[in-house]
């Protein structure tokens, strides 16, 4: 697989962030959309012990990754996130409609419905690539070293998602 596309492709959904203290709250909230895919996908694979305990686990690691999100836009702001005017600014994405990747999260439950373990685990690799990918740019694009630091450890958890998700995987195809 080639990634094809300019490096700044994977930041385009942080466009409309001004400050680092938007970025991280938009951040914060494709991570809260990415927990309620995952939970939705453990819910549909309930019968199979194994991708069910898989998708619950990634619940969990969302959860985390939030709350780190949500730490860092504290330290950054001062505050506690505004939420009310973060909505108004970024509309659906503050209510964890969409998820890491720009991808709604409804559409993407939907299209999992008739699909088997294996396609949502390529889903969920494709989401998490994405994450990854976008930790480490943000890692680099924010000047606040303690954010730059808390973004590159949200990427290396993002490497821990692919290694448990393709190894899930690999024993499935």
């Amino acid at each position: 697989m080639v990634a094809h596309g300019l490096p700044e492709a994977g930041m385009a959904y942080f466009t409309p962030a001004d400050t680092a203290e938007e970025i991280v709250g938009l951040a914060w909230a494709l991570e809260e959309g990415s927990k309620f895919f995952y939970q939705g996908v453990a819910e549909h694979f309930s019968a199979d012990k194994e991708a069910h305990e898989m998708f619950t686990w990634l619940v969990s690691a969302e959860k985390s990754h939030a709350q780190h999100l949500l730490e860092t836009y504290e330290a950054l702001a001062g505050a506690k996130p505004d939420f009310e005017k973060l909505r108004a600014k970024f509309t659906d994405s503050m209510s964890g409609t969409v998820m890491e990747g720009g991808i709604a999260v409804k559409e993407a439950l939907a299209w999992i419905q008739d699909k088997g373990v294996s396609e949502s685990l390529e889903l969920a690799i494709a989401m998490e690539v994405n994450a990854f990918d976008l930790y480490i740019k943000m890692s680099r694009a924010i000047e606040d070293k303690q954010a730059q630091q808390i973004f590159e450890k949200l990427s290396e958890e993002e490497q821990v998602h692919l290694e448990k998700l393709a190894g899930l995987l690999d024993k499935r195809v």
